[in-house]
Order: C-alpha cells, then structure tokens, then sequence
C-alpha cells in the first residue's frame, strides 16, 4: 500500500433519524475525514441525511433508498467491491461486501455480538445472514475495532479472533448533548412532547434484549407501592417483536406510561435534562451510548449490571440485575427518594462521560488506519 491509498467507508446504514450506526458513521467517520491525510470514498444510500465530511472526500450515492433493505443489501454484497480497489474498506458489524478485491484490507468496527448471545431478539433472516458475514468477515479482516472492551472480549470468546488484531475505538456523545437549565427551553420540550411534570425516561429502540417489558411491570410494581407521581416515558423507534399493547396488557397504571413518536435530535438534551431518572434496565449493549448520553445531561442513570453498562457508565450509575423486576423498582425508588444519593450518581456521572469524546476516538481512529498502511508496505 501506497501513500496513494484511498480509504472506503460503507455508510449504506445512514438514515434520517437514525441512532446506534447511524450516530458512530456521523460521528467517528465523519470526523475521520477530516482528520486523515488520505483521501476518502464513501458510499451512501440515495436518501441519506448530508454526511458531514471534508473537501477531499467523494461521496457515491447508490440508486436505493434506506428503506429498499433487499435492494441495498445486494448491492452491498456483490457491486460495493468494485469500488474498493487498492483502498481500506471501513464498514461496521457485519456489514461487508462478499466480494472484495486482494487489494482491499477489510477493517470492520464490530459495536456488537448480540445476535450470538441473544439470537432469539432477531428476525430469523437477518440472523442467518449476519452470522454468514460474520464468518466471512473473521477470515476476510485486515484488523477489527470495536467500542468496549466487554465487546473486544466477546470477539476473541464467539469470532476467535486474537486480541492482539483489536483495537478499541469508544464511542461517545454529540458535542449538542448537555444539560438544558433554561427554563422556556425545557417548557417548549414538555409542551411539543406533551411530558409529564415529573417522569422517569427511556431511551433506545425496542427491540427484545432492551427488556422493556419488564422495564415497565417494575414500573407499575413501582407506583403500587409509592405516593410519587412520576409517570414513565419511553422514547425510541419501534423494534421487532415488540408490541406496546400487549406489553400493557396486564399494566394497572398503563395510563402513566407514554411511548413518544419521534423525537428530534435538537430535542433530546431537553428531554433527558426534564428527566427524574434514566432508566436503562437492558440486556445486552455492545456500549450503551444513552447511558452517556444522560450522565452529560445531568439524569441520574439507573443501568444493568451486565454487558458493557459497568465499563461505560463507571461511578456515574446506580446497577441493577436486569432480570429482576422487583429489584429495578426497588433501585427506581432509592435514586427518587434519597437526594444525596440522587447527588453523587449525578456528579460521577458528569466526570464519567468527561471519558469520552468523538474527536479523541476520530485522531485514534486515523493512527490505527495509518500503521495497518504502514504494515501492509
């Protein structure tokens, strides 16, 4: 490889209002345009959100739309090699073109195994073809890179992948993400999301390992118990396998219980700072961006002590067994009634996200990029 080398970044996963990839190809690939010397491809799907890249980047926008899954899943699989020649293909997961020029060093940013750990959260389909990527990806990589060391760990103990061929590049929050003090501010957001005066807050899609059922029963095992009129929002995009009413079914106070629509991007600091307490009861994060995401935001953080929740949330977090309803509602209640507890999650939290930052892990990235070009000469 050649100082000539170009690096490829598969984007087909940016979306309009997306979260998760959507926020790491933003954020990490969006700032390591700028940040590399090395002139950059990246290829989008034809209705994606402006990618924030710099002067010297091409972007290539496929003839599908994000929502075309089959279409832009081919084209992925069998015509994104073409573009690849004599570059470093960044892409992340699973998400790998089948065909790939002997020229082309494959380094995938892995920010999850789940659908090893917890196959049964998935469409069937998508579990099948993932693992086959997966397979692929393990024999075809250069290097991998990965958000956590809980998700480094997972890779060597599920792909076999020698640590020594993994790098850690953390994900972090939007420079926009911060505590909102301003009264009209916070008003505006209540008023637009028509919030509650006091309410504990969800964020994320709802797909199963979110473990949003049983987020909600210790919510209402909650309210049987207490005089408090928090009430429980939850924010997010609707996931398979997953249905609001049957999961209400048997809820007494599903009156105190509020799925909002989209919530915009400019809005979420609001939210999260009107917010009592952030709840992120889940089963399995690869990182668990909201858990930082509220600490900036000055939310005390009610997280699982499994999975990588610990590693990213630090002192800045009150954990839980994420299996046990009645200790999640028990641990709901400590964080809303003891004000000096309330306190020192909120401060550790603030010090714990100070950890981490998109423009540190975009410098990190580009050193990585540039020793694999170095090795490989």
């Amino acid at each position: 490889m050649t100082e000539e080398t170009k690096i490829v970044i598969n984007a087909l996963q940016y979306r309009p209002n997306g979260s998760g990839i959507s926020i790491t190809l933003r954020e990490l690939f969006g700032r390591f345009t700028s940040e590399t010397k090395r002139k950059c491809r990246v290829i989008l799907p034809k209705d994606s959100p402006v990618f924030p890249s710099s002067g010297k980047t091409e972007i290539i926008e496929i003839p599908y739309r994000y929502e075309e899954g089959i279409k832009r899943v081919a084209f992925q699989s069998f015509n994104m090699g073409k573009y690849c020649k004599n570059t470093i293909l960044l892409t992340i997961d699973s998400k790998v073109p089948f065909f790939l020029p002997s020229s082309c060093r494959l380094i995938p940013l892995i920010t999850d195994l789940a659908v090893f750990r917890l196959s049964e959260t998935y469409q069937k389909s998508r579990e099948i073809l993932w693992k086959a990527q997966y397979k692929y990806l393990r024999n075809r990589a250069t290097h991998f890179l990965t958000i956590s060391e809980f998700t480094k760990a997972e890779m060597v103990d599920i792909l076999g992948i020698p640590r020594e061929k993994i790098d850690i590049i953390p994900s972090a929050a939007s420079a926009d993400m911060k505590e909102v003090i301003d009264s009209a501010r916070l008003k505006e957001v209540r008023q637009k999301y028509s919030l509650p005066a006091n309410y504990i807050l969800f964020v994320g899609n709802f797909n199963p390992r979110k473990n949003l059922e049983r987020l909600i029963s210790a919510f209402d095992l909650w309210k049987e118990q207490t005089s408090m009129k928090h009430e429980l929002v939850i924010a997010g995009g609707t996931g398979w396998k997953f249905s609001a009413e049957s999961a209400l079914r048997s809820i007494k106070h599903k009156g105190e219980i509020h799925f909002l629509d989209y919530v915009a991007d400019l809005d979420m600091a609001a939210l999260y700072s009107a917010a009592d307490l952030f709840a992120f009861p889940t089963l399995y994060e690869g990182f668990g961006l909201p858990i930082i995401e509220a600490q900036l935001c000055g939310t005390p953080v009610l997280t699982s002590n499994i999975s990588a929740m610990p590693e990213v949330g630090g002192e800045g977090a009150l954990y839980v067994n994420p299996y046990d309803v009645a200790t999640i509602a028990d641990h709901m209640e400590k964080v809303l009634v003891d004000n000096a507890l309330r306190n020192k999650i909120v401060c550790k939290g603030f010090e714990n996200a100070k950890r981490f930052s998109w423009e540190a892990s975009a410098r990190k990235l580009d050193c990585i990029v540039e020793r694999i070009i170095e090795e490989q000469q």
